[in-house]
């Protein structure tokens, strides 16, 4: 793992500091669906990434910090269920399904990614709605995990660059909602 792997890594473990004192605090409220999703999605990611010898910093952040954030957003997240937090479990649970059928590591990184995606829905319609329910500081530090990710992409290959590019898709809409569309937001008013 490079060196630039290794900060995407600690970057991202970095964003979770801010992003659990804000769910501890009230300030930030995680959408159960999602982080389900994304702790499944993210240790499946991690053990096809292993298997293709393609580990790198960011997954294996991701993996550390989403198993507390997920168990956390039970006590301190969104009550209830959404047809759309419903919808993308079932999208999830149907990309995990097809990487066990297929029993090919590469698929079950791209159909992990591509239910990680599906699985951060609720979360961008929560923040859309309501920007004050994540953390920005949390957010930041995981968008700059990915563009150091994406920079130690050491072959672009299915298996070394599918999370990086998802997970740096996902934290990029993430930054705009929380922090251009409010200032648009503003501006028009």
């Amino acid at each position: 793992m490079s060196v630039i792997s290794v900060i995407a890594g600690l970057l991202f473990i970095a964003g979770f500091i801010p992003y659990i004192y804000a769910i501890l605090k009230g300030k930030a409220k995680p959408v159960k669906a999602t982080w389900i999703i994304w702790a499944i999605i993210d240790v499946i990611t991690f053990l096809g990434m292993y298997h293709e010898n393609a580990l790198n910093g960011q997954i294996t952040g991701a993996v550390a910090g989403a198993g507390i954030v997920t168990l956390l957003s039970f006590k301190y997240g969104l009550p209830g269920w959404s047809k759309i937090d419903k919808f993308c479990l079932i999208g999830a649970i149907i990309a995990i399904t097809l990487w066990i059928v297929f029993d090919n590591p590469v698929l079950g990184i791209i159909t992990s990614c591509s239910a990680g995606f599906i699985g951060s829905i609720p979360t961008f319609v929560s923040a859309w709605e309501n920007p004050d329910r994540e953390s920005k500081a949390g957010w930041t530090l995981f968008w700059l995990s990915c563009v150091f990710a994406m920079i130690a992409i050491p072959e672009w290959t299915l298996a070394d660059a599918t999370a990086p590019i998802t997970f740096s898709l996902a934290e990029t809409i993430m930054m705009y909602i929380l922090f251009i569309r409010p200032f648009f937001l503003k501006k028009g008013n």
